[in-house]
């Protein structure tokens, strides 16, 4: 993943409650697996079966995650083993075909996990309490634009 997205998912983080950071994982996921594709379009192959081994993890933190107290939890573990098998499929035949499948069943499941933050925002607090704010923004300058960054970054860290 290239780092200016690396960046932005951090900064989401930071400030994600407990569902967006599962949508978070997903579209890290989706980002990993369009990268995998276009560097196995490029033939890039190296780099090809690294990234898809960053997707692996992910998918399997997905899984790790899953709380089997609920049915959805089976079936989310279903669809987790497919992707995973075609993950596998993907490198052992060296073909982007099923990175796509994959994406296909993925960016469904994506759709549904945003529908669901959305109706759960309500109250939704983030997961770090005492997380880094950025604030940006830009000013005019004598013939040209600057960009301001203010990190408050004094109050991170551990409170005794």
């Amino acid at each position: 993943m290239k780092a200016d997205m690396v960046q932005a998912f951090q900064a989401r983080i930071v400030t994600a409650s407990q569902n967006d950071l599962v949508v978070i994982n997903y579209e890290m996921l989706m980002a990993e697996l369009d990268e995998a594709a276009e560097l196995f379009d490029i033939g890039n192959l190296g780099p090809y079966f690294k990234s898809l081994e960053k997707a692996t993890k992910m998918l399997n933190e997905l899984s790790f995650s899953l709380d089997f107290e609920y049915e959805i939890a089976k079936e989310l573990m279903s669809l987790y083993i497919f992707i995973n098998k075609k993950l596998v499929e993907a490198s052992q035949k060296k073909s982007v075909q099923p990175i796509f499948t994959a994406q296909d069943v993925l960016g469904s499941l994506l759709v549904g996990w945003k529908e669901a933050t959305k109706q759960a925002a309500m109250g939704d607090s983030p997961m770090i309490q005492n997380g880094q704010q950025l604030y940006a923004g830009l000013t005019y300058g004598k013939g040209q634009l600057n960009e301001t960054v203010y990190n408050n970054s004094a109050g991170r860290g551990f409170r005794a």
